[in-house]
């Protein structure tokens, strides 16, 4: 609520993020966002990385193993995720973060 007793908005908060560790997936990880998502904020808070942005992040796991120099399976790469705020899920072969309410709105489809 605001401080005139409104709401926030009707859109709801579109922030999403990922907190990265400092590792050599994590390293590759901002690599590539930051090549391929310059929308996109990334934070050195010392011990991590933190990656936020509107509406959506999605990290391609081929596209990240390119930078890595090796393969990197998405659940390795969940290890080196510490936290997120925002719905995940995992497609075929990307991790994805997002705003997006899915489950409410297929039920409005509906």
């Amino acid at each position: 609520m605001t401080s005139d007793g409104g709401r926030w908005g009707d859109a709801g908060r579109q922030t999403v993020g990922v907190c990265l560790m400092k590792t050599e997936e994590g390293e590759a990880t901002v690599a590539y966002l930051s090549e391929r998502a310059p929308q996109l904020r990334i934070q050195d808070r010392g011990a991590f990385y933190l990656v936020e942005g509107e509406g959506e992040i999605r990290i391609g796991m081929p596209e990240v193993s390119e930078y890595l120099g090796r393969d990197l399976p998405v659940h390795t790469f969940l290890v080196t995720m510490s936290s997120y705020y925002g719905r995940v899920h995992l497609d075929e072969d990307a991790f994805v973060v997002s705003a997006a309410m899915d489950q409410l709105e297929n039920r409005d489809a509906s």
